[in-house]
């Protein structure tokens, strides 16, 4: 396919993100700008993506950060629970939200009635309990996800959820998913990324590798997309949400990684140069060499 087809194509899923909408499940860990729920939603609405988030939060100082940065982006936390002797984690090592936790009742609802208006739902679990597979089983429980794009992202436990369309997770995320070592090897991580679709019932998998992006789709061979660079945690975390967000366009799974891939690569770059996302420009930089191949 020639690059002026590859580019039109991508930059008609670019310009589709505006009319989107994707309920984000996530745990939210204080001082966790760069990870965690909170750049998932903020990078989504800087592409025009309506972004719902749910989750937990304590009415602590870190609490107060987390919901002030989401408000200067214009992103609503009506969906955010704020609770009174809740701190918010610092980090994401224990699960604080389990068992009868009296939050999970109003996790559940405000999922479900976002999930309604939404073309997608994006779980980010970091093991805090504001996104478990429990808590999703919940919320589809009464089919609110039925032919919606449902995807998660776990860092721990990634094969408990059920039900989903496509999955992100990071080489070392699978290797303890399934109990064995892939060191990079390109035969090794295509068997696992199909053994991970057909246990988990998958329509597409984006992995994480070391130095690419693999797509996979259904029963076909994974396609190699380039990272935006080595692979940070904000970076991961992001690529998924629009991946996710792309998926729900109509997408093939690895133009949903090209765009995520490129995406992700602008904005990083862009933020860091203190500069305005312009969607002009976002869209004028995707008449790059084309960045897919398949892996052999």
């Amino acid at each position: 396919m020639s690059k002026e087809a590859n580019t039109e194509r991508l930059s008609t899923i670019l310009e589709t993100l505006s009319d989107i909408t994707v309920t984000l499940v996530a745990d939210f860990v204080a001082g966790a700008a760069t990870y965690a729920g909170v750049p998932v939603a903020i990078r989504l609405a800087e592409l025009g993506v309506t972004v719902f988030p749910v989750g937990v939060v304590g009415e602590d100082e870190a609490g107060q950060q987390i919901l002030h940065a989401l408000h200067e982006h214009r992103i609503s936390t009506s969906g955010i629970n704020k609770l009174k002797n809740y701190a918010t984690p610092s980090d994401a090592s224990a699960e604080l939200i389990h068992g009868e936790h009296p939050a999970l009742l109003n996790l559940i609802e405000h999922a479900r009635k976002f999930a309604g208006a939404s073309e997608a739902v994006f779980v980010c679990d970091y093991g805090v309990g504001a996104a478990s597979p429990r808590l999703l089983n919940f919320i589809k429980s009464n089919r609110c996800l039925q032919e919606k794009t449902l995807a998660a992202r776990s860092r721990d436990r990634l094969t408990d959820f059920e039900q989903l369309t496509t999955a992100i997770a990071t080489e070392a995320e699978i290797e303890r998913a399934i109990g064995l070592e892939l060191g990079g090897d390109p035969k090794k991580l295509a068997v696992a990324g199909k053994g991970v679709i057909e246990e988990m019932r998958l329509e597409s998998l984006l992995m994480i590798s070391k130095d690419k992006l693999l797509a996979y789709s259904g029963s076909r061979k994974p396609m190699a997309v380039v990272p935006p660079a080595a692979a940070s945690v904000e970076q991961i975390d992001v690529l998924g949400g629009i991946f996710v967000a792309a998926l729900a366009t109509g997408a093939e799974a690895v133009d949903a990684a090209q765009v995520a891939a490129h995406v992700t690569s602008f904005l990083l770059n862009r933020t860091a140069a203190g500069k305005r996302v312009r969607r002009e420009e976002l869209l004028a930089s995707l008449a790059l060499p084309k960045t897919a191949g398949r892996v052999r």
